[in-house]
């Protein structure tokens, strides 16, 4: 997702399951899925803020529902 620059990692809680087809179009954002029994958590990182809004952007466009968004401490 950003070509090799150093960037922040950021987990992104969502609301409810996410179907194939969502995480199909979810992929060219480069978010990795982790599923946990509370739902799933998109991880991303991104270059700079832009990048995270446009991310965040595209994920409301996409109907989405974001929870929670949090910087991941120790990884890049």
């Amino acid at each position: 997702m950003n070509g090799g620059a150093v960037g922040l990692t950021y987990v992104i809680r969502v609301r409810g399951e996410l179907t194939d087809a969502l995480l199909a179009a979810l992929e060219p954002l480069g978010l990795q899925v982790e599923q946990f029994s509370n739902g799933p958590i998109l991880v991303g990182v991104f270059r700079d803020q832009a990048e995270l809004h446009g991310a965040l952007q595209a994920m409301q466009d996409l109907g989405v529902e974001l929870m929670e968004i949090r910087q991941r401490a120790g990884w890049t």
